[in-house]
């Protein structure tokens, strides 16, 4: 069920973003007055399509794998280009309208990123004060001095006001070298202090970074500790005998201090018995549980009990419509640099090529935000458009942006580039894009 439910909202997120896509480029070939002979969601055989008014065909196609926009083309064998209608081909266009038909793929999912993030911001947004709780023996963070109950408001200069903020900004430096810089403030002080944290190649080889905790840092919240808030009424841990208020000290011999700790043990030990020492009503109780496997994961159908947030700790940051509005764009491109800097130091070979990530991780994480609230949902969508924007503006031939180089430099020339060049570039571009996504699936695969 969990797997249908991936695959579904693989389709309905992708099928936004296709569609925005291929949107853009018909919506501004039309504006140039170019003929547009198809519009399609998918690839391979039609399962639905109709005529519009204009006479475009829209189709339904079986593999949706992405979409595409066919325009009368004279240099397409398929089409009949004549005195009468060569006006409305593409190729006819002059070299400005091919270049704004082809960018405004890109340049829509730019825009419906704005949207989305204009409509967050203008709701509110919501995060955890990045206040120092924990600083780890013998981490960067403690031989650099930093302590408990800082509050970071900036890094590398950029303010943070938000535990994620602070991640975000960290994420930028994965596989520097050199120091990152942060600012802290102290509730008991106006004075802000600044730290300077050495890093050599930093995350490079890691897979899924955690920077804040590469650091030796936990923000916001104190690390939870190991107390049953829930319990499933059918679940392994209920079987076993748990009740809700127990605080687990103890699994298999070995020692539990935090919620994070358990939920890794049991994950790890699908089908797999094992013996829990757990404190209640000032005792200690022993226990046997056998997790049961879903999905070759363990679980016992326990919850947290999930510790209040002093309201002290939680910021929240309410923008009137133009400043969201700003913000929304600001937010866009700072995403899309960020987007294109990683790829360069993937290519670089300074972040490792197990982060990049094909369509089983995307419906994985569709499903999971979509599981979190439409809100999670639609900030993902924000993000996963902003990458497919950037993406296609790489200069690859077949991708948007390999056909910008081409248009480009036909506007410098003063005549199209040669053919057969084309055909060999798109060839070649058609076998580098196949490479990256098949090496993409493997990193997928690699994961379940």
């Amino acid at each position: 069920m969990q797997i249908l439910f991936s695959i579904l909202m693989a389709l309905v997120t992708l099928g936004v973003l296709v569609t925005i896509h291929e949107y853009g480029h018909y919506w501004v070939a039309r504006r140039c007055g170019v003929r547009v002979l198809r519009f399609a969601i998918g690839f391979g055989r039609p399962l639905a399509k109709w005529e519009g008014k204009d006479g475009t065909e829209f189709a339904l196609c079986a593999i949706p794998l992405g979409g595409y926009v066919k325009m009368l083309d004279e240099r397409d064998n398929e089409v009949v280009v004549t005195n009468a209608n060569r006006f409305e081909s593409f190729n006819a266009q002059p070299v400005r309208n091919k270049l704004a038909i082809v960018a405004a793929g890109p340049a829509a999912n730019f825009l419906l990123a704005i949207l989305v993030l204009f409509g967050l911001f203008l709701r509110g947004e919501t995060g955890l004060a990045p206040v120092v709780e924990a600083v780890s023996e013998g981490s960067i963070a403690e031989q650099s001095g930093l302590v408990v109950g800082q509050e970071i408001i900036a890094v590398d200069g950029e303010s943070t006001k938000t535990v994620s903020a602070v991640r975000f900004e960290l994420l930028k430096r994965l596989g520097d070298s050199g120091r990152i810089e942060l600012t802290v403030g102290n509730a008991l002080s106006d004075i802000n202090q600044r730290y300077s944290l050495p890093i050599t190649t930093w995350l490079g080889t890691e897979e899924a970074p955690d920077p804040v905790g590469a650091l030796g840092l936990t923000l916001g919240v104190l690390p939870v500790k190991p107390e049953v808030g829930s319990l499933s009424e059918d679940g392994a841990a209920t079987q076993a005998g748990f009740q809700v208020g127990d605080v687990i000290i103890e699994a298999a011999g070995e020692r539990i201090d935090q919620w994070t700790q358990w939920v890794d043990f049991v994950r790890a030990r699908p089908d797999e018995r094992f013996d829990v020492v757990v404190s209640r009503s000032g005792g200690q109780v022993a226990l046997s549980v056998m997790p049961e496997n879903r999905d070759s994961i363990g679980t016992v159908g326990m919850g947290v009990a999930v510790p209040e947030i002093p309201e002290s700790r939680i910021r929240r940051q309410s923008r009137g419509p133009l400043e969201a509005l700003t913000a929304a764009v600001e937010r866009t491109y700072s995403l899309t640099v960020f987007t294109f800097e990683s790829m360069w130091k993937m290519v670089q070979g300074l972040i490792s090529t197990k982060n990049l990530s094909g369509p089983i991780s995307i419906a994985q994480v569709a499903a999971s935000t979509a599981e979190s609230g439409f809100t999670t949902w639609l900030s993902f969508l924000a993000l996963l458009s902003i990458s497919l924007g950037a993406i296609n503006l790489l200069p690859i031939p077949v991708l948007d942006g390999g056909h910008i180089v081409f248009h480009a430099l036909e506007g410098i020339l003063g005549r199209p580039v040669p053919e057969q060049v084309q055909m060999v570039s798109f060839q070649v571009g058609l076998v580098a894009v196949f490479t990256l996504m098949m090496f993409a699936i493997y990193n997928d695969v690699a994961r379940l």
